[in-house]
């Protein structure tokens, strides 16, 4: 009987074994083949990662040769691709660069205008005061040099506005001399100081004014040397006495400003652009206009028949001059733009040239003033060549379509297949 009872025991824990295993088998079967499949999942995202790392790689490569190794993209000749191959992470990869004959019509917005030489601003504190009431005004000018190369500073000029008086012994900053006075214009010799400033470095210059006046707009300009007119701040720091009730500025003001369209445009392609010439009274005054002169670019030509605007339609006489086209209207008799108006020329002009940065000039001569009102080197034309870059290791090919200017570039599009 006890035989019998152990021989159903040890049949029942057979049976529980062949249980477990029954149950256990699948289950550790299972987790081997999920062990497998994820073992063999990570290789293939591995591969994935690096053969995309690769592509990638080949593509920066492409990009870093047309942005920064000297003579490459000049060498290139549109229509014909050049292919190399590099070593990305032990991997090779195929690189195909290609200079595009036609440009496509998405053109990319512009760089930020960085226009040449020094410039001029100016800021006062206070800006507001009560009419007929005697105020004394802190006027602070920087003159920064924005040129890649260095320049002297020799001197800084103020003009203040009517009856606005300089209060001696005032100057801080960049000297501390008073300046020299012709009517209202005040003038910092600074020639002795020996001012070097290297590109994108600034000075300031800070004095004091004193006026007792009445209710209206009062504005300020000044300018250096050297550049004179062309390192204008125009007419800034404003004084807003009582409430006038306008934003003019007393006396006779203007503001030339130019744009072109467009501002980027792909080289070696025959491309016209349109500049709009803006000339605004900002003063209380008419101002009378005489001549409109303006300057084009290197290689760029006037398209005949092409002027429009509020100043005139007749053809304006050309001529080169520095190897540079320049443009005037004469206007006979004079055109008047009223206090608050402004008035535009419109041209346009054609060029086929290479990867450059391109600047205009404006002058416009008033009976007004003694010197022609002048913009900065300004509507900047930036010309870029056109690139196709592809790089693939067989099995991910990254591509893009890269612009390429004189210190600047533009990925406009970049694509990843595998």
């Amino acid at each position: 009987m006890m035989r019998r009872l152990r021989r159903g025991q040890e049949g029942n824990s057979l049976m529980l074994v062949l249980a477990f295993m029954a149950l256990s088998v699948p289950l550790i079967t299972s987790s081997l083949g999920l062990a497998s499949t994820l073992s063999i999942d990570s290789r293939v995202k591995t591969g994935i990662a690096k053969s995309s790392y690769a592509a990638i790689g080949g593509s920066d490569h492409a990009l870093y040769r047309l942005v920064h190794e000297s003579g490459y993209s000049d060498a290139l000749q549109a229509g014909v691709p050049q292919n190399y191959p590099v070593t990305i992470n032990g991997q090779e990869v195929s690189v195909t660069v290609l200079k595009v004959a036609e440009p496509p019509s998405d053109i990319p917005p512009p760089p930020a205008d960085n226009s040449r030489r020094l410039q001029t601003s100016k800021v006062v504190t206070p800006a507001t005061a009560m009419p007929n009431v005697l105020t004394t005004f802190s006027y602070t000018i920087t003159v920064k040099n924005t040129d890649d190369e260095v320049e002297n500073l020799r001197k800084i000029h103020d003009e203040l506005p009517a009856s606005f008086s300089y209060v001696a012994g005032s100057t801080s900053g960049v000297t501390s001399n008073d300046p020299s006075i012709s009517g209202q214009e005040l003038t910092w010799n600074l020639a002795g100081l020996s001012l070097f400033l290297q590109p994108q470095e600034s000075v300031t210059l800070a004095f004091d004014a004193q006026a007792n006046v009445p209710q209206g707009i009062y504005c300020n300009e000044a300018w250096a040397e050297p550049g004179n007119e062309k390192t204008s701040s125009g007419k800034t720091a404003i004084v807003t006495v009582g409430s006038p009730g306008t934003t003019l500025c007393e006396g006779a003001a203007v503001k030339v400003t130019k744009t072109v369209d467009p501002a980027v445009a792909p080289a070696i392609t025959l491309t016209t652009y349109t500049y709009t010439i803006s000339v605004e009274n900002v003063g209380t005054e008419v101002l009378n206009i005489t001549l409109i002169r303006d300057t084009l670019p290197a290689d760029f030509l006037y398209v005949a028949g092409s002027t429009t605007g509020d100043f005139t339609a007749a053809e304006p006489t050309a001529k080169m001059q520095q190897e540079r086209q320049r443009l005037d209207w004469e206007l006979a008799p004079a055109v008047q733009v009223q206090p608050a108006e402004t008035k535009t020329l419109v041209f346009q002009a054609q060029a086929s040239v290479g990867g450059g940065d391109y600047w205009n000039e404006v002058w416009v001569t008033l009976d007004e003033f003694a010197n022609p009102a002048y913009t900065w080197p300004s509507a900047l034309v930036t010309i870029m060549g056109v690139f196709d870059t592809s790089a693939t290791d067989g099995e991910t090919t990254v591509e893009a379509e890269v612009w390429i200017g004189v210190g600047s570039h533009v990925v406009t599009h970049w694509e990843i297949t595998r």
